[in-house]
């Protein structure tokens, strides 16, 4: 068994650790279990416990991940992900779990498009920008090379995923249909 299990294991069977990090959780309107502890930059809640770990820095682990021990009594495979069907990322409640791999959650992320277009946090292009590329691009005559110096802040790469629709699908999608 990997330390990091043996580290959990520990943790699980300590009651007043795990009545610790229980008071951390607080039931919303929807039945979610919503952490209300440290969080890492991806919106997660995450916990450092120095308690039983064989290294004298501790380890980290994911709030959800814990939880869903506790709740379960089972641990998971690393490979294995839990998928929060709530899609509220603080949430522990395993009620709101799915368990499932990279494909399952990269395929249920797709499915509820709740990081697509000027949803994702880390998209710098509108969807009125997107659609001005395409206009220039396919109505226009513009290049790539004529866009790229008409929108100095726009990476060739992103506008020719634009253009070949790889990124920013439904607003390709609809384009392509009023051509």
């Amino acid at each position: 068994m990997p330390d990091a299990e043996k580290h959990l294991e520990a943790l699980l069977n300590d009651d007043d650790w795990v009545e610790n990090f229980e008071s951390k959780l607080h039931e919303n309107e929807q039945g979610c279990l919503i952490w209300h502890g440290s969080v890492d930059r991806a919106g997660y809640g995450r916990i450092h416990v120095k308690k039983h770990c064989e290294r004298p820095t501790g380890r980290n682990f994911f709030a959800h991940r814990v939880a869903y021990s506790i709740q379960t009594g089972e641990i998971l495979e690393p490979k294995e992900l839990i998928l929060h069907q709530c899609h509220i990322r603080l949430c522990c409640n395993s009620d709101c779990f799915e368990i499932g791999d990279h494909y399952d959650n990269m395929d249920d992320l797709h499915e509820s498009g709740r990081i697509a277009g000027e949803r994702n946090p880390k998209s710098k292009l509108s969807e009125d920008e997107v659609w001005l590329i395409l206009e220039l691009y396919y109505d226009d005559g513009y290049t790539v090379t004529q866009l790229i110096d008409k929108l100095p802040n726009v990476k060739r790469g992103t506008i020719t995923d634009i253009i070949y629709g790889r990124t920013w699908r439904d607003i390709y999608e609809e384009f392509q249909e009023t051509e």
